[in-house]
This record gives C-alpha cells, structure tokens and sequence, in this order.
C-alpha cells in the first residue's frame, strides 16, 4: 500500500483491490505513519495538496480516430513530443511527487512505439500505468503487454450503428472485438463514454452493453467545448432538462444492470442540484473542479494544463518540482470559492463544487471566474435572479 503524507493526515492507494483514501492524522498514526514535518499547524483542512493525486498524461497527439468531439484535437504528432528519455524524467518528477496514478492518453498512446516501455517504467518508479484508448489499435499482440496496466478504458458512446454518432466513422466491429481480447487476458476494462444531446436517450444501450462485455465500470464525460469538441458544442452541450434528468437516470442504470458508473468532475452541479448529504458526498470523495490540485494535464511536449480540458499554462512537467509553481500558476481555480459570484457564494454546495466546469464557464462566458452556466441552479438563477 502506497502513502502520501498531507496536511490534514494523508493519502492512502491499493492497486489490489484499487482504491485511494483520503484520511486523518489519526488514521494515518494507526497505520504506524506518523509526520510532525507535515503535521505542525492545527489546520486539518484539506485544501491545496502537496502535489495531484492523478495525472492525465498524453503520450503522443497523434491519432487515427480523428473524432469530432476530441478534446485534444489529436492527429498528427505534437512538433516538439517528449522522447523516451524526456517522458522517463518526467515520470520521475511525478514519483518524487507522490503523485499515484498516470492516465495515459493521448493522442491514441497505443500508436507511440515505445509506449510499453513507458508504462513499465511507471511502474518501476510506483505510479500506476492506466490507458485510455479508442480500442481501435488493440491486437491480440498489444493486449497481453496490457497486463502491465491498472485498468484500459475504451471510449465508445454509443453501441452499433450509434457508435459514430460523434465520431463520424464507424469502428464499432473492431472497438467490439478489443473488449473480447483484453478480457482473454484478464485485463480490467471500463468504457468512458461521452454524453451530450444527442446520445442522451441511448444510454442504455451502453449499459447493456457494458453488462455483456461485464466491464468494471462506465465513466460518463460531459461534452465540453475543447479542441474539436468546440466546434458542435452549441449543437451537443446538454439541454436544460437533461442535465436534471441524467443523475436519478444513471442511478437507475447503475441499479438496473448492476454496473459502477461514474462522472467526471464536471458533472457535481447536476449532482447537487437533487439536494443529497453533503457528508455522503465528502465520504465518496466526490468533488467539483480541482484544476491543477487533485487532476493535472499533461500534453505530449511536456506542457501543463489544471485539466485535459483546460488550456495550457507555460508551465512545462520538469517545472513542477517546485511546489510553489502550482500555487501560483492555478490561483484563479484553488481561490476561486473565496469570491464566488451568485448563485454560487450562497449555496450550501460551494466547498465541494466550487462553481462546476470552468472550462465551460470559459468558453460560453468568456471567464474562468464565472461559474458553469449549465449548472441547474445557476441556469434558474440567470433567468429568474433568484437562487432556491
């Protein structure tokens, strides 16, 4: 079991069976752990943490999907892409950080050459390797190298014929047959699957499919305006109804088929907005944006961004030793809570939503400083001035 100590206590992760636990002084004591270097003020708060807990990193931008809705606008490889040796450093930057979990992405990774040699390296410095593919490059040779991973997400949003309903081309035969492969060689699987207008009404067909293929579980992802993602955001951002709607929806999935399902950070205001415990919410540690805290973007030359989703910063990985880099350069989202604007400032969800997708703020908006205006509440506050 891995550690990192915090101010509040600490961070504790499995890879068997995989979890990661944020837990007090005490506990952490409990465990024979004990740091009066970081446990010298009475603060127990959580706040700015020593360094993330995950980072998405793209191992190459290039790419042979060329979806519509990618975020990163992938295809050809970056100019001026990390070599195997510069990716090697940067991994050891993030180890010397404590960081616990590398996302690796891209781009498609699978298309990098020496991207084994990548994960097999994570490991070896004790961060855990995770993938995040198109599934169409998943071959019966590639898939028993995959063991080396924690688990292979495999992006698809719709099933069969709707498989294309964003992408624009149909590799759904082949996407199918890599699920087959992975789970041949025991290798935990899950589907990220994209939500937006216009595959709102076929989720279910996801789950069912999910069910079949017994993946561990769906992560949905809102539809956000980045990279090419921009460019029919107005035509597939979620409306109004289906943002209330998709919460006690997905629950009733999850129940139904008796699959984990998850959401990204982008999705708490449509979770807050059904009013639940907030202590329930702090217990599975659900969180709205941490931008450059608990989630950090990495592209493949090495630059930094708070998330995938979020422009990038010229803060380069080498830089991020420092650990005051990260204090200054995402100020605008660590301190973004203490001016909150209305609706926000008065809700009781603040300090767990901290104002939704800045991302999307940003571009429907045109500032990081306004709060998600697909949030629920902030779309009733906007139109009636008043906030429930």
């Amino acid at each position: 079991m891995e550690h990192r100590f915090e101010n509040f206590g600490g961070i504790i992760a499995s890879d068997k069976p995989p979890f990661l636990a944020f837990v007090d002084r005490d506990y952490m004591r409990s465990l024979g752990l004990d740091s009066p270097r970081h446990w010298d003020s009475a603060d127990g708060s959580i706040g700015v943490l020593s360094a993330p807990t995950e980072v998405h990193f793209a191992a190459t931008n290039k790419c042979n999907a060329s979806c519509k809705h990618c975020y990163m606008a992938s295809g050809s490889r970056l100019e001026h892409e990390l070599t195997i040796e510069e990716f090697k450093k940067a991994l050891d930057v993030l180890a010397e950080l404590k960081v616990f979990h590398i996302a690796l992405g891209g781009g498609e990774a699978l298309l990098r050459e020496d991207f084994f040699e990548i994960a097999e390296y994570a490991r070896e410095k004790g961060l855990v390797p995770n993938l995040t593919t198109s599934g169409i490059n998943v071959n019966p040779v590639n898939s028993e190298k995959m063991k080396i991973l924690g688990q292979v997400n495999i992006s698809i949003d719709g099933v069969g014929s709707d498989y294309a309903i964003y992408r624009g081309v149909d590799y759904f035969e082949t996407v199918d047959k890599a699920f087959d492969l992975l789970a041949q060689q025991n290798i935990p699987v899950g589907i990220n699957c994209v939500i937006g207008s216009a595959n709102f009404d076929l989720l279910e067909s996801v789950f069912a499919y999910a069910a079949k293929k017994n993946v561990n579980e769906i992560e949905f992802l809102r539809y956000k305006p980045s990279g090419r993602g921009t460019e029919a955001f107005d035509k597939y951002r979620l409306t109004g109804e289906q943002n209330i709607e998709l919460i006690p929806l997905l629950k009733s999935l999850s129940e139904k088929y008796q699959l984990t399902s998850k959401v990204d950070c982008s999705f708490i205001p449509m979770i807050c907005w059904h009013q639940p415990p907030i202590d329930e919410l702090y217990g599975m540690a659900a969180y709205g944006c941490e931008a450059g805290n608990i989630l950090l973007g990495i592209t493949s030359d090495g630059r930094v961004s708070g998330c995938s989703f979020l422009p990038e910063t010229n803060l380069n990985v080498f830089e991020l030793r420092d650990p005051s880099v990260r204090r200054t350069e995402f100020a605008t989202f660590f301190d973004w809570t203490k001016n909150a604007p209305m609706p926000c400032r008065d809700c009781r969800y603040l300090e767990i939503c901290k104002g939704g997708c800045h991302a999307v703020a940003k571009f429907v908006t045109g500032s990081f400083a306004n709060p998600d205006p697909d949030c629920p509440a902030v779309a009733k506050y906007n139109q009636k001035g008043t906030v429930s």
